[in-house]
């Protein structure tokens, strides 16, 4: 059985994972839109909100569920949603 500071470190761990699956996937938004770090964080937070990015917190990585929402066009548009 895990002890108490094995959870812990597994746990922080994960934590890590996810924060940089949301940074990579903003770096992706930035480069895919063409658009400023403001506006792929402002393009990220409505993709999770709208659940159309899952996070795979394991893998530590970000997917979208159409690979439209990664076209340029799409990214701009839901800047200003």
């Amino acid at each position: 059985m895990k002890s108490v500071a094995q959870n812990e470190q597994c746990f922080r761990t994960i934590a890590q994972r996810i924060v940089d699956a949301e940074n990579a996937f903003v770096d992706v938004l930035m480069t895919a839109g063409g658009i400023s770090k403001a506006d792929a964080e402002r393009v990220f937070a409505y993709y999770r909100k709208h659940r159309i990015s899952v996070l795979d917190a394991v893998g530590g990585r970000m997917t979208v569920k159409n690979g439209v929402f990664l076209d340029r066009d799409v990214i701009q548009r839901a800047v200003n949603a």
